[in-house]
């Protein structure tokens, strides 16, 4: 009875260390960083992460803005940078705390400038671009050798409902923007009259429009064809050799996605500790291996392998990048792209 006693008083205090520990509150996409990354960085700071996932920046904002739990950092694609900035969400870096923001490669920031000016609120996290992901069991090769996106309204797919899309109104609208030979980031009344026949063509095959569970049901045969973000369809070839991934010689969306500390956040120390992690190079190049994704960690970059960095559906070439828009922050102008969207997943 005393042994049980002092086994119920041990767990008992255990049980209050823990309740002791600092929490950061993470919300970020699924799949976004190895795993064993959070693990360290508990162990090292004496901390506990509470680590949340999200779908889609839309969602993240409605989240953060409606939930009584006050996340610490989020992971904003570029436009939705400026969006948290509008509102009023993000807190302003003191980048006295970042200890390691020089390690970052200084062309990416020139870029985030572009939504963040002077850096002043966001870190880049991981950049990318948006192709095709494919099960190779079932499309013809002459479909895949198109290499267009001019796939998705193929009639080869009429009835099978077998095709998906980001649930991303810049990135499905962009697509078809590009198709029609117009820059991602045109909301003119003409582009989005162009846009919107490719997406009505489209939309007969499309089976749903999801940003998230794609990814394996292309492995399992559920989705034959999917958009989707490139390291997304690197981590699950890399586990099936049945699956491809291609870039539409069209040309495509290029966007970044950055470390975001929020105004409301209560770890703020903590959430500036967790930064520099991530911007050790050795952790960000364990992470970079891991999400498939360039990193924009200068010095992480030179220590990864050639294959890693020579291959081109990860570090695109200097050809292909000519073809590709970063997303930008449109203002009001994204509302009528985001009407588009709404009007082709409801009808």
């Amino acid at each position: 009875m005393k042994y049980r006693i002092l086994i119920l008083a041990l767990l008992s205090m255990l049980l209050v260390a823990c309740s002791n520990k600092p929490v950061l509150y993470v919300f970020n996409w699924s799949d976004y960083i190895d795993p064993e990354l959070i693990s360290e960085f508990e162990k090292e700071f004496g901390c506990q992460i509470k680590y949340s996932t999200y779908d889609s920046n839309e969602n993240m904002i409605t989240k953060i803005r409606g939930s009584r739990q006050s996340f610490d950092l989020v992971f904003p694609t570029g436009d939705h940078v400026s969006i948290l900035i509008e509102k009023g969400l993000a807190e302003k870096l003191d980048k006295s705390k970042l200890s390691n923001f020089a390690n970052l490669d200084t062309q990416l920031l020139e870029k985030a400038a572009e939504f963040d000016p002077g850096n002043e609120y966001s870190i880049p996290y991981f950049w990318g671009a948006t192709g095709m992901m494919y099960n190779k069991k079932h499309l013809p090769q002459e479909l895949i050798d198109k290499q267009s996106w001019a796939i998705f309204g193929d009639p080869f797919f009429k009835d099978k409902r077998k095709v998906t899309m980001l649930d991303d109104a810049r990135e499905v609208v962009g697509a078809a923007l590009t198709m029609a030979g117009y820059d991602v980031n045109n909301a003119s009344d003409e582009a989005l009259e162009a846009a919107k026949k490719y997406l009505e063509e489209w939309d007969v095959n499309i089976t749903q429009f999801d940003s998230d569970s794609y990814k394996n049901e292309v492995a399992d045969g559920t989705t034959w064809l999917a958009q989707a973000y490139n390291g997304d369809a690197l981590q699950q070839m890399e586990q099936n050799p049945d699956l491809g991934f291609i870039f539409p010689k069209e040309g495509t969306t290029l966007w970044m996605d950055n470390i975001v500390i929020l105004k409301s956040s209560q770890s703020k120390d903590l959430a500036y500790e967790f930064v520099n992690f991530l911007l050790r190079p050795e952790v960000a190049k364990r992470n970079a291996e891991y999400v498939q994704y360039p990193t924009p960690v200068k010095a992480a970059y030179d220590l990864m392998d050639e294959s890693v960095t020579s291959n081109t559906d990860i570090y695109l070439t200097d050809e292909y990048m000519e073809k590709c828009h970063m997303l930008r922050y449109l203002g009001n102008d994204a509302v009528k792209i985001n009407d588009l969207f709404e009007y082709i997943k409801l009808n």
